[in-house]
């Protein structure tokens, strides 16, 4: 049976540590990707994105270096060997210096896997070399059209063709579905670089019910998001999804924690609240808030997975009678 994030759930997901060291068990044991977000600057206002009407243009905030630094030695005492990905709601190869922070993290993360999502409008072929020189091994480059202009497929090539000419790399077809998806895979070195455009129309979600995409649909499958991802935005706030974001007033109560308060991403994993959440999202009931149209990662479980995750929710459920 093919892998898959719901293997990893276990009663411990679903309750309260408050132990850091059986919290850090947890967290290496589950997490695999971690997204953050160095500083808050977008230069695009796309009509699929948040960003289409909250302002990430008119100035820059950094991340603390504080906090980064405070993550990643986090991170280097589980010897953290899954992804690292700079990217939620800005575009990380606008500023420099992701240059520093990449170099910072190979040196104290030298397992991990350095990626990125880019719009592309930055890259060039020198700025490539340095991302590579700084420990970056994967790159997805989205292909994306004019702010308010819908998905084209044959103008989604074109735009291909252009980033090619600024990046000079050999490359092949992947994927050519008309009106859904078009994707080239770029040879360089040892890097992992997908390039690609796709129709949010068809494929994409409404970001925790805050753009106008697919949101007559109804989510009853649960999600192991949660499980496996954190998501710190630039202000230190951490969310349990990457379609969640901390400065959007119906997300606000979703923050699981503030690492400027309570720099402990563990025990922030491990939280009261984060749990609650997992909890939430395991059922296979209506989901609710930002969550009830969400149409992302969508996984339909065997019998035997579903039988597995009702068991554990079943387990969380004794202990909390237990409790009382």
């Amino acid at each position: 049976m093919k892998y898959s994030h719901f293997d990893k759930v276990s009663p411990r997901h679903l309750i309260e540590i408050n132990d850091r060291n059986e919290s850090m068990d947890l967290f290496r044991r589950s997490v695999t990707m971690i997204e953050v977000e160095l500083f808050s600057y977008c230069n695009r206002r796309c009509w699929f994105c948040p960003n289409s009407y909250i302002d990430r243009i008119s100035s820059n905030t950094h991340m603390s270096a504080h906090i980064y630094t405070s993550i990643i030695s986090q991170l280097a005492e589980i010897d953290y060997f899954g992804v690292i990905t700079y990217s939620r709601y800005n575009e990380p190869l606008a500023d420099r210096i992701i240059l520093e922070r990449l170099a910072e993290t190979r040196d104290l993360l030298p397992k991990a896997k350095l990626h990125a999502n880019t719009n592309g409008d930055y890259l060039t072929i020198e700025y490539l070399a340095e991302l590579y020189d700084a420990g970056m091994r994967s790159l997805n480059i989205q292909l994306y059209l004019k702010n308010r202009e819908k998905y084209d497929h044959a103008k989604t090539i074109k735009r291909g063709e252009q980033t090619l000419r600024r990046l000079p790399l050999p490359y092949k077809v992947t994927i050519d579905q008309p009106g859904i998806w078009y994707e080239m895979e770029l040879e360089y070195k040892d890097m992992k670089i997908r390039l690609y455009g796709r129709n949010f129309e068809e494929n994409g979600t409404s970001r925790g019910d805050q753009v106008d995409i697919k949101r007559d649909f109804v989510r009853t499958l649960p999600c192991s998001q949660p499980v496996w991802g954190i998501y710190i935005d630039y202000n230190g706030k951490m969310v349990p999804c990457c379609n969640f974001r901390s400065d959007i007033s119906e997300h606000a109560s979703y923050v699981i924690s503030d690492l400027n308060e309570y720099p402990d991403i563990f025990l922030s994993y491990s939280s009261s609240k984060a749990a609650d959440f997992r909890r939430s999202m395991l059922t296979h009931e209506r989901k609710s808030g930002p969550c009830s149209n969400c149409s992302f990662s969508l996984e339909e479980l065997s019998a035997e997975r579903k039988k597995k995750i009702e068991d554990v929710l079943g387990v969380q459920s004794r202990h909390l009678m237990d409790r009382i």
